[in-house]
């Protein structure tokens, strides 16, 4: 069975699909497919936290009560930190 048709993602005109190496067909692709998109949102959700953090914002309340250390004392930054 073709797990690949012509208009896809990644098949090209001539050669077809890029798998020099044959593993398409050893594996799960719809797994793979899925584990991508997830850890393509985690990325983004990552990104927007160093964008978020670095316009300011800050969670309310206290990263550790008991040494009275606050979310907004945590410099922000690559060098502060």
């Amino acid at each position: 069975a073709e797990v690949f048709s012509d208009g896809d993602f990644g098949v090209l005109p001539a050669c077809g699909v890029f798998d020099p190496l044959g593993l398409i067909e050893t594996r799960n692709m719809a797994r793979y497919e899925v584990m991508e998109i997830k850890h393509g949102r985690a990325a983004m959700l990552g990104f927007l936290h160093i964008i978020l953090i670095e316009a300011g914002a800050r969670c309310p309340g206290y990263l550790s009560p008991s040494a009275g250390l606050k979310f907004s004392d945590v410099p922000a930054g690559w060098f502060p930190s």
